[in-house]
């Protein structure tokens, strides 16, 4: 597999876990298989917005479905890597769980600081 293609799986995959919607479905089927109309009563979302982030799911193969007559019940594909990196995600860690505005904030506090050392360093020194 080449770079370019392997940068793009990894893509796709952190994509996957970048929506709070997938997140809960994907928390739920860490406890086992749920059907979509199990989902609906679970989370906040309608059946079609929660078929939709299970097509997500499935296209970055971390979930795939059993039919059971007319249902559709989804389960982990990848059970271990999913806990992983719902561990990962859940971990208080300020790098991970900043907001983008609190993101903005420290880079604006960061650039800000860095204008005032160079501002510093190219005046001459005076006596």
């Amino acid at each position: 597999m080449s770079e370019l293609t392997e940068s793009r799986s990894t893509s796709e995959l952190l994509k996957a876990f970048s929506h709070p919607t997938r997140l809960a479905i994907l928390r739920e089927l860490v406890s086992g298989p749920k059907c979509v109309t199990d989902m609906e009563d679970l989370l906040p979302a309608r059946q079609a917005n929660i078929s939709q982030h299970l097509s997500v799911l499935r296209h970055a193969e971390l979930v795939d479905y059993a039919q059971e007559g007319t249902q559709r019940c989804y389960y982990l594909s990848r059970h271990e890597l999913v806990v992983d990196m719902l561990a990962l995600i859940n971990r208080n860690d300020p790098v991970i769980t900043r907001t983008p505005a609190e993101i903005r904030v420290e880079k604006e506090r960061i650039e800000k600081a860095q204008a005032r050392a160079k501002k510093a360093t190219s005046r001459p020194a005076t006596r």
